[in-house]
């Protein structure tokens, strides 16, 4: 077994995790939609993005592939590695709009799956976000298993 599967078995990455999870999952709705304790409701939408990030004085520019979004953050397959608490800016193209450039923080890592939460999201932006899910089913929270 290798360092790195040693590190994810260990009982201090685990309760980073679900602290990580705790902080995700904060009670601010409940609503019908199924939400349970998320900030707000996530819906299916799936579109490829830009991840920008400054790391050791150089600027990177990532590829990923989102699957779902939230008016609070989204959910994407990243091939490189991120760091939680990262700051990134995501360049997002909602459809029939410009692409939105949305300062967000790696708030979720699994593998190649992270949860970014967007961190200052202007009015025009949350705007296009609600058209963009406007009529879209939520997806079923399921929990997370506390």
């Amino acid at each position: 077994m290798g360092t790195f599967d040693l590190l994810l078995r260990s009982s201090f990455v685990r309760r980073c995790v679900k602290l990580n999870l705790d902080l995700m999952t904060t009670s601010f709705s409940n609503d019908e939609t199924g939400s349970g304790n998320r900030i707000s409701p996530r819906h299916t939408f799936e579109t490829r993005i830009r991840i920008r990030l400054q790391r050791d004085s150089q600027t990177l520019t990532l590829q990923g592939w989102v699957r779902n979004l939230s008016e609070s953050g989204l959910r994407a397959f990243v091939a490189e590695a991120l760091t939680l608490g990262e700051s990134v800016m995501l360049e997002i193209p909602p459809p029939d709009s410009d692409k939105q450039v949305i300062p967000a923080k790696v708030v979720r890592a699994l593998g190649t799956e992270y949860g970014f939460q967007f961190t200052a999201l202007s009015a025009e932006q949350r705007t296009r976000i609600r058209a963009t899910l406007k009529g879209q089913q939520a997806i079923p929270y399921r929990g997370t298993g506390r």
